[in-house]
């Protein structure tokens, strides 16, 4: 997959992962809509996004957002901020967090109040828009915990499983050195 089609499948993914609002459901038809436009590049990427779109649009509004909660706001292993499952409330969390937010801003992305920055859609809005280098880096960072939630899913049976499975071949498999988790002093890298 090319870096433009990476870029616009994380921008969309960004979108399909955050909680299911009746707003959200008012723009599956363009979520649809850039689909084709992915499959154009990529049909594999489009087949994973179909399939996404046709369950949700196949379930009821409350169904389907009770099935997000259960999924991602009570499981652990299935949690969307990205460096919960390793460190929990543990204090080293924090210290990642700092780190995921330094990254950000060396890239010009400025964090709005309210979410932290391990948070997965955040994540691919990043990555959908900062230079291509710098989205893989926290790519890579999530690259663990990114293969760990697709494992809980595809578990589960889950819809989002795909979703997973799509990302999963967008996230570069990195060196060690910067698929290592950030840390206070410095990126993954240093």
């Amino acid at each position: 997959m090319d870096i433009g089609t990476s870029q616009r499948v994380c921008g969309l993914l960004s979108r399909l992962l955050e909680y299911p609002s009746s707003e959200w459901r008012q723009h599956l038809p363009a979520a649809r809509e850039m689909a084709a436009e992915i499959a154009a590049a990529d049909a594999e990427a489009a087949i994973h996004i179909e399939a996404f779109l046709n369950a949700a649009e196949s379930a009821g509004e409350i169904a389907w957002q009770e099935q997000y909660v259960r999924t991602f706001d009570f499981g652990r292993t299935t949690n969307l901020y990205l460096t919960y499952e390793q460190h929990g409330e543990e204090r080293e969390r924090g210290a990642a967090l700092l780190a995921w937010k330094r990254r950000y801003a060396e890239a010009g992305f400025i964090l709005e109040d309210g979410e932290l920055a391990d948070y997965l859609p955040l994540v691919l809005e990043f990555a959908a828009s900062a230079s291509w280098s710098a989205a893989q880096e926290v790519l890579a960072w999530s690259r663990p915990a990114l293969h760990s939630i697709r494992l809980s899913l595809a578990e589960a049976g889950s819809p989002y499983t795909g979703l997973f499975e799509l990302l999963l071949q967008i996230v570069p498999e990195a060196p060690a050195e910067l698929a290592a988790e950030p840390t206070l002093t410095g990126r993954g890298d240093n």
